[in-house]
């Protein structure tokens, strides 16, 4: 009893540490030097939510494209939080041009023709090539995930998606596009 007692106090001092030296999403990107670290985030912290991804589908149903919701970068970093693929878009695009600006980091719409779900990515430029951050993809989709690239148009990216064999996912367009509702 006295072992777990103390396993339970480590666990949860260990726990208050690491939530207090954690920080603000703010004082995280100003540490952060690259995509790589955007990347490494996202890959250790974000997880894909079902539900979140049906909420969304049911708004956007009755709504249209302003049915779309997109959690702040702020929010989910300091929650840890779940969603679905435009918050992690959201979030890569946001931190990486607040890292560098030259990333030039942007939406990316994916079509997919066997209906919805659609899938949002996000791009950026680095060494005058194109690259795709994509972390809010579910177990199913989960060979979509990661920083791919380099690339010399969205055409070799979506190439490189037509080769994958995913459940209930046909390529479709992958085009830029800006997210409705978003302002920069």
């Amino acid at each position: 009893m006295k072992i777990l007692k103390l396993v339970t106090s480590l666990l949860l001092l260990l726990s208050f540490s690491c939530t207090v030296s954690a920080g603000s999403y703010e004082d995280a990107v100003s540490k952060w030097k690259s995509y790589k670290d955007v990347a490494t985030w996202l890959n250790s912290n974000f997880t894909f939510e079902k539900r979140r991804q049906k909420q969304i589908s049911k708004r956007l149903k009755k709504q249209g494209p302003s049915g779309l919701l997109i959690r702040n970068p702020a929010t989910l970093y300091e929650d840890n939080d779940k969603g679905y693929c435009a918050d992690s878009a959201n979030f890569a695009i946001k931190s990486l041009n607040k890292i560098d600006p030259s990333y030039n980091a942007r939406w990316v719409f994916i079509l997919n023709d066997k209906g919805r779900p659609n899938h949002w990515v996000a791009a950026f430029d680095h060494d005058e090539k194109l690259y795709i951050m994509d972390y809010g993809t579910g177990r199913k989709w989960e060979e979509m995930q990661g920083v791919h690239g380099p690339y010399n148009s969205l055409d070799e990216y979506r190439d490189y998606l037509a080769s994958l064999s995913l459940p209930n996912f046909k390529v479709g367009k992958v085009i830029f596009r800006d997210m409705p509702g978003q302002e920069d």
